[in-house]
């Protein structure tokens, strides 16, 4: 380029201390200088260049893919329906039918809380797994439908929870799904209330789900599980089930996760009165902008269905009259996520065929297959109570013993390997460090002892936002007047000892890796965003 232009390509190379008392070597080193600043420039824009999409959110990433939609959902039969898209694993988007639900009419703010005020839901905040978990009158994490259809608009609370039997009138099994295996396969019933704003992760769950939409809009994105190996996801007891991804859909980071960018997705928006159907492990990411209202059945996971009597459409039918496996009647303990029970008794018959022929002893048993399926405590407790009564030792199983157990033999064993604390009314209790507690209540009765009012203070203002229903228990358990509590009850107090309470060390340990994962992907944002644009040269 110098030589092209006339300049002598020697002079950048002879000494600077003439350039003060001759033009020309000035000119020729001022056009080398901003060649070689052309060429640094052009190495450091590749050099910081980031990935097309990193730290943009997801759905920026990639092209869109088309997701099936049935705009007259009357032309399937169960038996079509099942073929089609349950078989083969394949979502769609049925319009308009919920359309047909009593619910889609009825269900106001007002007509739920004058109707099914007094039941209690599950409460979670509105970006899935934060760890801000809403406080309610009657508790963590869960609150009557009156309380949370008062709070919803101005707090951040989502109502995720299962359906209480009481709401049954209100909702029809669709047409579609009422014949055969299909209709003896709903596990349960779910219901999403939120005012909106609501995010998810990018997750998969372990059941076949038709989400129903009664009110509002949700955006979704689809990402089959044949990509699973570019998902990163998070280390679970449960990750071949349920699970998801590390990768924050907020900003995705390329540099932590490189191999999310083959990724490909499916996007669609479901309107008030559609239902999709969602295969399971099928990885999903729901957004909501307005408030909404949503209803899920979710059915086993089984790939074989009895399809006889399913050739014709037939007619929906009331779901009071469904029978449900797993079924909350508004108060207690709920079953939310637990297993299908029906899927557990297929998985291990399988299992069993697969293995053994005539008899084999417990032990053989337990460790040859259930142990592979979970390992904790409170699953080998289960298996014990659920499958072989008082006794473990001296007894067999055998194929016939597999195929003629009642179902609520599966149903005790797949509430054993499901156990989740936040389908408990006390959950908060499980949210307590006893020992981290404890010593805030000993610094604050130091000097005085603490009444009710202070008590309470101190227990609502803790780290995890105990609720004041719980802080009245324990104090009516370490108080002996019932007025005070002094230093030396807290000190001696068992109140903050939650019994049952187990800590899996496979859990913390897969807790502990997802952290340093996480941790790391921070860190890469962070420096991605120190990196500024390379600005483009230009010739003077």
């Amino acid at each position: 380029l110098m030589i092209s232009s006339g300049i002598n390509a020697e002079w950048p190379l002879r000494p600077g201390t003439f350039i003060t008392t001759s033009p020309v070597y000035f000119q020729s080193l001022t056009y080398s200088m901003s060649m070689i600043s052309i060429i640094l420039l052009s190495i450091a824009s590749r050099c910081l260049c980031l990935p097309e999409g990193h730290g943009k959110p997801l759905g920026e990433h990639n092209d869109l893919g088309t997701l099936n939609i049935e705009d007259d959902y009357t032309k399937l039969t169960p038996k079509s329906f099942y073929e089609k898209y349950v078989s083969t694993r394949t979502p769609v988007i049925l319009r308009n039918l919920a359309k047909t639900f009593p619910a889609y009419h009825k269900w106001t703010d007002d007509y739920i809380k004058e109707n099914f005020g007094e039941l209690e839901v599950r409460l979670e905040a509105k970006k899935e797994k934060e760890t801000y978990t809403p406080v309610s009158e009657i508790g963590m994490g869960r609150s009557t439908f009156k309380e949370f259809l008062t709070r919803y608009k101005t707090d951040n609370m989502y109502c995720v929870s299962e359906v209480p039997g009481p709401m049954y009138k209100d909702l029809e099994m669709p047409a579609i799904m009422n014949c055969g295996g299909l209709g003896n396969a709903l596990a349960e019933m779910n219901i999403w209330i939120n005012s909106g704003g609501a995010k998810s992760i990018i997750h998969k769950d372990a059941h076949n789900q038709l989400n129903c939409l009664l009110a509002g809009s949700k955006d979704w994105i689809f990402i089959n599980n044949s990509y699973n190996e570019w998902i990163y996801q998070a280390e679970e007891v449960d990750g071949d089930q349920g699970g998801f991804s590390l990768v924050n859909p907020e900003a995705i980071n390329y540099i932590t996760f490189p191999d999310f960018k083959k990724v490909p997705w499916t996007y669609s928006t479901v309107h008030a009165g559609d239902c999709l159907y969602l295969p399971p492990r099928y990885y999903h990411r729901v957004k909501s902008a307005d408030r909404n209202f949503a209803v899920s059945f979710l059915f086993g996971s089984s790939s074989v269905f009895n399809m006889e009597g399913c050739d014709t459409t037939g007619s929906s039918v009331n779901l009071d009259k469904v029978p449900i496996q797993w079924k909350y009647p508004g108060h207690g303990v709920m079953s939310m996520g637990n297993d299908s029970p029906q899927d557990w008794k297929e998985e291990i018959t399988r299992l069993f065929k697969q293995r053994f022929s005539g008899k084999v002893s417990i032990d053989v048993f337990y460790n040859s297959i259930l142990k592979e399926l979970s390992d904790s405590p409170a699953f080998r407790s289960g298996v014990q109570d659920a499958l072989f009564g008082d006794s473990i030792m001296g007894d067999y199983i055998s194929l016939e013993k597999i195929e003629n157990y009642p179902i609520e033999v599966w149903k005790a064993l797949a509430m054993a390997a499901s156990f989740d604390p936040s389908n408990h009314p006390d959950a908060e209790l499980y949210h307590i460090d006893e020992d981290d507690v404890q010593d805030a209540f000993k610094e604050a009765a130091k000097f005085e002892k603490l009444d009710f009012i202070k008590f309470i203070k101190i227990y609502t203002s803790l780290p995890f936002n105990g609720s004041p229903r719980v802080g009245k228990e324990l104090f009516a358990k370490i108080s002996s007047d019932g007025k005070t509590v002094s230093y030396e009850q807290l000190a001696t107090t068992k109140a903050f000892t939650i019994y049952g309470k187990e800590h899996d060390r496979g859990d913390a340990d897969m807790s502990e890796r997802n952290n340093e994962i996480l941790e790391k992907a921070k860190e890469d944002m962070a420096k991605s965003a120190k990196k500024k644009k390379v600005p483009t040269a230009t010739l003077r």
